[in-house]
């Protein structure tokens, strides 16, 4: 829908949109000037978070930074929400080297992540303070990372990480009829780190250096190479594996159209493309579909994402499909993994546990 009729078309939202924004200007007031408290934890708190709902890349920034604290030492946790998990309350997803929950009961992103960082436990709950607090109890870990943990402000963070998206300028992200939006851009004052993903493309357009005088780093999910679904453990095969060969795209992401263009980037000839909403689970009937596009459009593999890719192994129907995950890497400029750890250590080195 074009620009001009998608504004007339949310002018009736016009009144819940202006009390959404007095509600985050009154509860953001609360917090900065102590009238709500927050929970304090003995750990190191780093949240991970953006402005906008979905799609900057806060999980892979989240393996990144868990693998990164991991290297030097440091006792690391993950807590998240587990959003549109089956289950409800505290779930312990992962202790680090022991999976025991499943996709139901984790969700997509939480199961991701312990997956992807051994030896780093991983707890869900819809109470990120609880999370985190049960992570301390259970594994006393010296720094705990909030996945989506920007607007949590019940709990008390020592750093705070917010990734904004390099091609989206950041005024338009709290105007009408701009969406979806969380907090405007000025919030970005409360951040210690902003994260700029480029996607592929150039960075600058979202002058954060206006709102804040955090470190800005420049960053994008990187392609690593290609694994077949069933296939987890087993040496990725290279990013040309699928040059100018005819695929299906098959993804339930915040931005598909960042995947397509990255397999577009390594050469295959897309004949069709399946898009899900966010966090979608797949289904018997969706394999079948996917199944049956692939067929008809004369497709040798079926291509999907990392995210989508947990929710596709539990369905038994993946298996006989040739299903491959571009498995991807968030990588950060240089310079900014040596000052994170050195800001971490200073941190730590002065916070009374």
């Amino acid at each position: 829908m074009p620009s001009f009729y998608k504004f007339f078309a949310l002018i009736p939202f016009l009144p819940l949109l202006w009390i959404y924004r007095l509600v985050i200007f009154i509860r953001n007031f609360c917090y900065d000037h102590a009238i709500f408290e927050m929970t304090k934890l003995p750990a190191l708190v780093i949240s991970i978070g953006n402005l906008s709902a979905g799609g900057t890349g806060k999980t892979p920034l989240t393996i990144l930074l868990a693998n990164l604290l991991r290297a030097p030492g440091w006792k690391v946790a993950i807590v998240a929400r587990g959003y549109r998990r089956q289950k409800k309350g505290l779930i312990v997803v992962s202790d680090g080297h022991q999976i025991f929950a499943d996709l139901a009961e984790a969700g997509d992103e939480p199961l991701l992540m312990a997956q992807a960082c051994p030896g780093v436990p991983v707890l869900v709950d819809e109470q990120k303070k609880v999370a985190a607090a049960a992570a301390v109890e259970k594994f006393s870990p010296r720094i705990i990372l909030v996945d989506d943990g920007f607007q949590h402000r019940q709990l008390h963070r020592d750093i705070d990480i917010v990734l904004i998206d390099a091609q989206t300028p950041l005024s338009n992200l709290w105007w009408f009829p701009a969406a979806p939006m969380r907090e405007p851009a000025t919030s970005l004052r409360r951040a210690d780190f902003v994260i700029r993903n480029t996607g592929g493309g150039q960075a600058g357009t979202s002058a954060a250096e206006k709102y804040t005088s955090a470190k800005v780093f420049s960053g994008a999910l990187q392609s690593a190479g290609w694994r077949q679904l069933t296939n987890v453990a087993e040496k990725l095969l290279p990013l040309d594996f699928v040059r100018a060969q005819p695929v299906v795209l098959v993804s339930g992401i915040a931005q598909p159209e960042r995947f397509r263009a990255a397999v577009e980037r390594l050469g295959a000839r897309i004949v069709d493309e399946i898009k899900f909403r966010d966090h979608h689970r797949y289904h018997e009937n969706d394999l079948q579909t996917i199944a049956a596009a692939r067929k008809a459009a004369g497709a040798r593999y079926i291509l999907t994402t990392s995210k989508d890719a947990v929710k596709l192994a539990v369905c038994p129907e993946g298996a006989a499909e040739p299903i491959f995950v571009l498995e991807t890497a968030f990588v950060l400029e240089a310079g900014f993994g040596q000052i994170f750890l050195d800001t971490v250590a200073q941190m730590a080195a002065n916070k009374s546990y």
